[in-house]
């Protein structure tokens, strides 16, 4: 039979994720040509599981020659090229396939499908959108050109090019991936070649912007985006990308002023678009205009869910300017407002739109769980989760034990019992911590010598110490495979002195942020006499844990607590700057403007650095002498923002 659909790809040492591009193909190609350009891991091992058309060439710093090279051995009637870092879905191979046997491949055309560049991890969905041409006839008229981001070309002309939906995942610029395979490095080095024949376009100038702001040099990438930003590339494919990446410059530069006037044009000529009324928002929440960014990110939102195109491709660059960033960001805000009722409805969007994400859906239990009973926050749960996915269920125990919340862990572990959901060591431990039962502690762990999480599995070895007033317990700390973990060093070191009538050693280990987590954790299992005991044991740190427990009260809606703490900081001349503000938050969203001026006033005095908290002054202030000294600093301190019109509007006036 013969072929329809061969895969091609150049590959070098990509043994962590070559498999997975390849399963994902599996059913979909006929062959899979993988040429080999210098792998000295065991990249070569697992491409021979996939296929005999394995071949090796020796890498000349040109991308378009080695694919060029794949290209040549293909023999289906259509070829398509993916990365290693790529995969697809596999739900989309029978379509695929069924278009293409449909479509004559004897005519040259080149169908550019969407690339979905993740960003911050996999499972956040979060990813920037780019297209290339990456599926075409088997032709020798047609192949690949130029040495980096190479293209596809026609040799008889004009390449046609068409869209095909089907979606490319590609995960190579995530953070981890460009320090480990130093692709910049290797990119800036072909840039040099290619510049040195004086053989630039506006397209590799752009890709050039790239390659600088992917290692943080902004003022190189700045430099070259304006070089790609000719009168020729108004036409070209990459004008909206590189205006774009313009301004995401010019807000890492702080060069406010200059990304709003880009953005501002932007608007004009993409109005339909989320994506540059988001960055907007970002900006305005940035400077501190709360109000301001909070329209804009509405907006970019309603943008979104009214976007009336054919394709239902709402978004120009990223589909997250106009869902994740822009609710995320009025979460914040509106806590910030302690506007709960607003906060609790745009984590329950969040949350729907990504139930993946951990940290959201613990935000959201926090504050339900301070207003809701608990039959009320599962019936809620049961509109988002499957309570009979094991995957689910386990997610929502897995948070209901980090909230401390005996009523909903309970719940969810019978539900696990009930759907034979089999739980990890880890989960067994903190429930027995949770609910004071020693017995089940003590079953559980001779289970988690091998945890990978062995950091969580210290805490709880701490926690079952201190509950139970057994040290013993200290033995069974394990080692971290994560070489940012400090803490074991500190915990052997509390476990040695946690039984010590003195206080403990300042020369031992010592880490007072990390201390204030398990103090946070105890309060949270509701575990008040040892919370106590733990603090009395650093008494000479009782005003610096005081201000971090009393910023994370503020900061979890627990509004009392954070007060309690607060008043005695007050009274002992203690309290920080972040303290002060929260307390100016509190009075000033009550209305009570005089004296959260006052304490905005004290924030300011201790901590001159936050920008946003001259503008919260200054939106909120009469004309006053006070009011014309915090002009003064704020000029001093930011003088780069104060010719923005917005802001030197505001300086001008009085509220």
């Amino acid at each position: 039979m013969e072929k329809l659909l061969s895969l091609c790809m150049i590959v070098k040492n990509e043994e962590k994720v070559l498999a997975r591009c390849l399963e994902s193909v599996q059913g979909l190609v006929d062959e899979i040509i993988i040429v080999d350009t210098g792998s000295t891991d065991g990249t070569k091992d697992i491409a021979k599981q996939y296929t005999e058309h394995l071949y090796d060439f020796v890498w000349i710093n040109d991308f378009a020659i080695a694919k060029n090279e794949a290209l040549r051995r293909t023999t289906a009637k259509w070829i398509l090229v993916l990365d290693a870092d790529e995969y697809l879905d596999k739900d989309q191979h029978e379509e695929l396939r069924a278009f293409l046997s449909k479509t004559d491949c004897t005519q040259p055309i080149g169908y550019s499908l969407p690339i979905y560049n993740i960003i911050e991890s996999i499972n956040s969905g979060k990813f920037l959108e780019s297209f290339a041409i990456r599926l075409f006839p088997n032709s020798p008229n047609i192949y690949f050109e130029r040495p980096i981001h190479e293209q596809v070309v026609y040799r008889n002309g004009e390449l046609p090019i068409k869209n095909y939906p089907l979606i490319i995942f590609h995960t190579g610029y995530l953070k981890e991936t460009l320090v480990e395979k130093e692709k910049s490095s290797r990119n800036l080095g072909i840039f040099k070649d290619l510049k040195a024949n004086k053989n630039f376009s506006e397209y590799d100038y752009f890709t050039l912007g790239n390659e600088y702001s992917s290692i943080r040099d902004y003022k190189k990438a700045l430099y070259y985006y304006e070089r790609a930003l000719t009168k020729n590339s108004e036409t070209l494919s990459i004008f909206p990308f590189c205006r774009y990446q313009i301004v995401l410059v010019y807000i890492e530069l702080q060069r406010y002023k200059d990304a709003l006037s880009y953005i501002d044009d932007n608007i004009r000529r993409w109005p339909q678009h989320p994506d540059h009324y988001s960055l907007k928002a970002s900006i305005y929440e940035r400077l501190g205009l709360t109000e301001e960014a909070i329209e804009y990110y509405l907006t970019a939102i309603q943008k979104a869910e009214t976007y009336s195109g054919a394709d239902g491709r709402f978004w120009h660059m990223t589909p997250s300017l106009g869902t994740h960033v822009p609710l995320n960001s009025l979460v914040n805000l509106y806590q910030k407002l302690q506007n709960i009722p607003q906060t609790v409805y745009y984590l329950t969007k969040l949350v729907k739109l990504n139930p993946n994400d951990h940290l959201t859906l613990f935000r959201l239990l926090t504050l339900l769980t301070q207003n809701e009973q608990t039959p009320a926050i599962i019936d809620f749960l049961k509109k988002i989760f499957e309570f009979d996915n094991s995957v689910h269920l386990l997610k929502l125990l897995h948070v209901s034990l980090l909230l401390g919340s005996k009523e909903l862990s309970q719940h969810f572990y019978e539900q696990c019992s009930t759907y034979d959901v089999a739980l990890q060591p880890q989960q067994q431990l903190y429930y027995a911590v949770l609910f004071d039962d020693q017995e089940r502690f003590n079953q559980f762990l001779p289970e988690v010598k091998d945890h990978t999480n062995s950091g969580q599995v210290n805490k709880l070895l701490f926690y079952a110490a201190i509950l139970w007033q057994d040290p013993k317990y200290g033995e069974h700390l394990l080692e971290s495979s994560d070489d940012n973990d400090f803490s074991l060093p500190l915990l052997k070191s509390m476990f040695a002195t946690l039984f010590d009538q003195g206080e403990s050693d300042n020369e031992t280990p010592f880490d007072i942020n990390y201390i204030a987590t398990l103090l946070i954790d105890l309060f949270k299992m509701g575990y008040y006499d040892r919370y106590d005991w733990l603090i009395q044991k650093y008494p000479s740190y009782f005003y610096v844990v005081a201000n971090l427990l009393g910023d994370y009260f503020f900061n979890q809606n627990q509004l009392q607590l954070a007060v309690d703490y607060y008043s005695i900081l007050i009274e002992n001349d203690q309290i920080g700057g972040t303290g002060y503000y929260h307390l100016s938050l509190l009075y000033l969203n009550q209305g009570d403007i005089d004296d959260g001026l006052v304490y905005l006033q004290s924030a300011i005095k201790l901590t001159p650095n936050q920008a946003t908290w001259y503008i919260l002054y200054l939106k909120n202030s009469q004309a006053s002498p006070e009011r014309d000294n915090i002009i003064k600093k704020y000029k001093n301190e930011f003088h780069q923002y104060c010719h923005i019109p917005i802001i030197d509007q505001l300086i001008k006036s009085q509220a």
